[in-house]
């Protein structure tokens, strides 16, 4: 088999890019997730597009990529497969959105959370279009339920921040959510549990109580949003990049 020419090289490879084989008890192989991505792109173009590969176009290019003269999209490698498959936002290496909208915080945690980069912008001509937070902030018996996947988490998100443009403090359940360490199959690595989400919770709802009766500073959107990077997590490690523009 093909290995790659340096240590550095197959360190990053083992721990970035390469799945877990539950059925061999080990990680891929550089061959191997070369191999997945093209098993993956080979069977979606003939499904969707009706294009084939003609005889030995594959072997060429599969070759190409083992030896590193040309790289695909680096999300495709780590995601093509079963996570692919399911959601496309985890093929794209980078994404932009401007915090102009309540929906642009759940949305930047599910962009995040399915692996890709998010550049954001909290310029005044941005946030300006947010709502005003309430005079009053009031506990409410409401309870979020959190499911367990990233559009769970992404959902439960926006009915909380959904809530507090309403005023109102929500309990949440994060009862469903697998435990830390439990195995990602999917997407790949392990759960960081609850504890993260519950954490962005809570400093949401603390911004929120330090800005009542007027609209969140773009400062403030810019701490809610580098919270969310930072929780979220995969094994205890931060898997995200944002960049601020």
């Amino acid at each position: 088999r093909m290995r790659l020419p340096t240590i550095y090289q197959e360190y990053i490879h083992l721990s970035r890019y390469a799945r877990w084989d539950y059925d061999l008890g080990r990680r891929e192989t550089w061959d191997e997730t070369v191999g997945r991505y093209f098993n993956f792109f080979t069977k979606w173009l003939e499904e969707n597009h009706d294009y084939k590969l003609e005889n030995g176009q594959r072997v060429e290019l599969e070759n190409t990529v083992k030896e590193l003269k040309v790289m695909p999209s680096m999300r495709c490698l780590m995601t093509a497969g079963p996570a692919l498959e399911k959601e496309n936002v985890a093929g794209y290496n980078c994404a932009y959105i401007k915090v102009d909208s309540p929906r642009s915080f759940d949305e930047i945690l599910y962009v995040l959370m399915n692996g890709t980069g998010v550049g954001f912008s909290v310029e005044q001509e941005h946030t300006n279009q947010l709502p005003a937070v309430p005079d009053e902030l009031y506990d409410t018996d409401t309870v979020v339920v959190v499911a367990d996947s990233k559009l769970g988490w992404a959902k439960a998100f926006k009915e909380l921040v959904s809530l507090l443009y309403g005023g109102l403090i929500p309990k949440w359940d994060v009862s469903k959510v697998r435990e830390a360490g439990a195995p990602l199959k999917t997407f790949g690595g392990r759960a960081s549990g609850p504890a993260p989400l519950v954490d962005l919770f809570k400093f949401t709802i603390n911004t929120f109580k330090n800005s009542l009766g007027r609209k969140l500073h773009p400062v403030e959107c810019h701490d809610i949003v580098c919270k969310t990077a930072e929780i979220v997590v995969v094994g205890g490690v931060r898997r995200s990049a944002l960049i601020s523009l």
